[in-house]
């Protein structure tokens, strides 16, 4: 299956080259389509092959001084920007094409699959779009060090939260439009593919989350409900009892499968109580 990557990335200082490496090693690096948001901004070194795309960052400094884009209304205009790329590539013979943020990592179960490249050669899948179970990765502050970007960011972090929000329809088989922050695909529903999980690292590390977070830019921009989430969830992986991840996945995909809002049907509704677990030794090697 011929597949396409696609992310779109500004003023990332820890995740695209780990991006790149992974989805690189999966489908190679013609595979991949990084959007830089921004003029200013720059591919790392070592990179040739990936496909960049330069686009003008959009905010609102010539109409009320210099304030970031709106939160929201910056994820909109990304997921527009990715699903119009998705749809051209789709012209150009690609079977399926996944759309992720930087911090974003779709693994296949290595119980049953080499590699998600291996995982996509199997009988293609029946629906449009495919989610993997969502795991927010957290650092364990009391227990775990700042990241070491040089080695893998599994063998470091040992928790995560179940996470609705992740649970995302990032993987498509026909030409879709992403809403914001590819959360759900508009008029369609979302299918849970019980051999795929989206990691989320975005809290890996607790200085470079709550300090790009508390950017007082950012927060003026609408980042501060979420920052304050963010800080929640360090201080609930602090706190809570992490279960096996193993014991509870199959429970987590049928919770999120039907548990809905009727004015938000096609994606998970919020889990506020979402457990903490430890992920599996299995996946150490991953990412």
């Amino acid at each position: 299956m011929k597949v396409a990557c696609i992310t779109a990335v500004r003023n990332d200082r820890l995740f695209l080259r780990k991006w790149i490496d992974y989805y690189a090693s999966n489908f190679g690096r013609q595979a991949l389509f990084v959007i830089l948001d921004g003029l200013d901004e720059t591919p790392p070194e070592g990179c040739e092959g990936v496909n960049f795309l330069h686009l003008r960052h959009r905010d609102w400094q010539s109409q009320i001084g210099n304030v970031a884009m709106r939160r929201a209304a910056m994820d909109h205009a990304r997921a527009r920007a990715m699903s119009d790329l998705a749809r051209m590539l789709w012209r150009y013979d690609y079977q399926a094409v996944m759309a992720t943020d930087v911090d974003e990592f779709l693994i296949a179960d290595p119980a049953r699959h080499e590699s998600l490249a291996s995982f996509l050669a199997g009988p293609r899948p029946r629906h449009v779009t495919l989610s993997g179970l969502g795991l927010d990765v957290v650092q364990d502050l009391p227990h775990e060090a700042a990241i070491d970007p040089a080695r893998g960011f599994l063998q470091q972090r040992q928790k995560a939260v179940i996470s609705d929000a992740y649970t995302k329809p990032i993987l498509a088989f026909k030409p879709v439009t992403w809403g914001a922050g590819q959360h759900r695909v508009k008029g369609r529903n979302y299918h849970i593919d019980p051999d795929l999980y989206l990691l989320h690292f975005g809290l890996v590390d607790y200085e470079t989350a709550m300090g790009r977070a508390n950017d007082p830019k950012l927060v003026a921009a609408g980042w501060g409900p979420h920052a304050k989430r963010r800080e929640a969830l360090f201080r609930k992986v602090e706190q809570v009892q992490a279960e096996a991840g193993d014991g509870v996945f199959d429970a987590a995909r049928q919770r999120l499968t039907w548990s809905r809002r009727i004015l938000a049907w096609n994606k998970p509704a919020r889990w506020r109580e979402a457990p903490v677990v430890v992920l599996p030794e299995r996946f150490r090697a991953l990412v």
